[in-house]
């Protein structure tokens, strides 16, 4: 009795242990457990990176597995040559055997082996993948080749345009692919500052308040060719001197919520509207002022200022010039781009990232990514100095803290244009930023101006660059 009871325990155990493990689905010939390949990387021949399909297994059966590998115009990828190399769970193998230099023209067909014989088949497609973002100079021109004076203050990519304003002159237009010159717009007022285009695409100019007549927006209508205007804010009703040095617009101004935001020299006031389906809500003669404390005392040009979003509570981007002539003996009042919340908490951009003065920025969104176009300049406004054009990507607000040497800096810092040429006198610190996105079949296109001015014809200098940007 004691010899049966134990063989009926060993049985028992032997039929626990049969039972646990996983047995052959006969009908579809392998087992739902085996998945087989865990992961895919290629390799380009001689170069050492190895590049990981998107997703990491194990895959599902029949799934395409996706491996995203670098090319460029300059170099692209051979798809014909490339190593694969994949791993697999334990007892299994792959059928056609993978190794040395393979052709990946069309996907190619992969199945996994057990040990039982069941077999589980997926793709593997290989997409040549350009880098996210591409740069190519299209043009440049001095203020004298385009026929312009030195002082071309305000830009604004409006249509195929580049729209720049000549201070107190007419608003000039020009190719945006090529610089040539279209025509001329006659000016809404003497004394007009800033070019800009509304969220739709609207084009703005506007007057500084010189010899008190006030600060004045206008629309431009190119059905009507008149300039209507939006807001005057009138020295009678308190705007100081030179408010409209800069000037910023978010939303549409013709429907639904626009703010209309306005700087001058000399100052640590922004002074600021909102507007409902075109009509101001904030009294022209009310404007909201914020005072911006963390520029730490009166800026000496007016900042750029521009609102993130139409949210009550937005964050801002503010561009402060504090500046001296000498920057090794006042390095404390170097130029500052800032983002800034509600609350006044403020991220700053690390200062080895530009030159001593800002001298205008934009701040644009590409589907889920945030990038500041930046112009910069020398320090010394008089005997003058390069200036150049810096895109950087601050989707993570943090990485603007980075520095030139710190490790991932080439991810954040995308692109330098090349320094002006020659130095150009600009004691007033005007320079300007314009950008416009065009949606392609592969991405977007987006189109960057920058302006500076100069002492002469000359020295003022106008560029337009294209950034391209490529879905991933």
């Amino acid at each position: 009795m004691k010899i049966l009871s134990k063989l009926s325990v060993i049985a028992c155990l032997c039929w626990a242990t049969l039972a646990s493990c996983e047995s052959p689905d006969y009908e579809t010939g392998r087992t739902a457990q085996v998945n087989g390949l865990m992961s895919v990387t290629i390799q380009i021949p001689g170069n050492p990176s190895k590049f990981a399909a998107t997703k990491t297994g194990p895959y599902e059966e029949n799934e395409e597995i996706i491996v995203k590998v670098p090319t460029t115009d300059e170099t692209p990828l051979d798809v014909t040559r490339l190593i694969c190399m994949v791993n697999v769970e334990h007892n299994c193998y792959v059928t056609p055997a993978v190794g040395g230099e393979m052709d990946f023209t069309d996907p190619y067909p992969i199945t996994v082996v057990d040990a039982l014989g069941n077999k589980h088949h997926n793709t593997i497609r290989v997409v040549p993948t350009p880098p996210k973002t591409k740069y190519a100079k299209l043009w440049g021109q001095s203020g004298e080749t385009m026929q312009a004076t030195h002082n071309p203050t305000g830009l604004a990519l409006w249509k195929d345009y580049l729209a720049v304003q000549v201070y107190n002159g007419n608003i000039k237009l020009y190719n945006r692919e090529t610089g040539a010159f279209v025509k001329d717009i006659e000016p809404a007022s003497s004394f007009m500052m800033r070019a800009r285009t509304d969220d739709a695409g609207h084009l703005l100019t506007n007057r500084e308040n010189v010899y008190s007549a006030g600060f004045m927006v206008y629309l431009y209508s190119e059905e009507t060719q008149e300039h209507i205007n939006i807001l005057n804010y009138t020295a009678d009703d308190g705007c100081p001197d030179d408010l409209g040095h800069n000037f910023s617009v978010k939303g549409d101004v013709t429907k639904g919520v626009a703010y209309i935001y306005g700087t001058c020299p000399n100052k640590m006031e922004v002074y600021y509207w909102k507007l409902v389906d075109g009509q101001l809500e904030t009294p022209a003669s009310k404007p909201n002022v914020l005072r911006y404390g963390p520029a730490g005392g009166n800026w000496t040009s007016a900042p750029m200022i521009e609102r993130a979003t139409l949210d009550d509570e937005s964050d801002h981007y503010i561009a402060v010039n504090r500046r001296s002539g000498n920057p090794e003996e006042h390095p404390e009042l170097m130029s500052k781009f800032s983002m800034f919340t509600s609350s006044f908490e403020v991220t700053s951009l690390n200062q080895n990232n530009h030159f001593y003065r800002i001298l205008g920025f934009d701040v644009f969104n590409v589907e889920n990514d945030t990038y500041l176009a930046l112009v910069d300049e020398y320090a010394d406004p008089w005997s003058g100095g390069p200036s150049t054009l810096r895109v950087f990507d601050i989707t993570n607000p943090e990485h603007m803290e980075l520095g030139p040497n710190d490790a991932g800096y080439d991810r954040f810092c995308l692109f330098k244009g090349e320094d002006t040429p020659g130095y150009t006198t600009n004691y007033s610190d005007w320079g300007d930023v314009a950008t416009k996105i065009e949606p392609t079949a592969i991405g977007y296109d987006i189109y960057i101006a920058t302006g500076l001015v100069g002492s002469s014809a000359a020295e003022a200098h106008v560029r337009v660059y294209k950034m391209t940007w490529y879905r991933q």
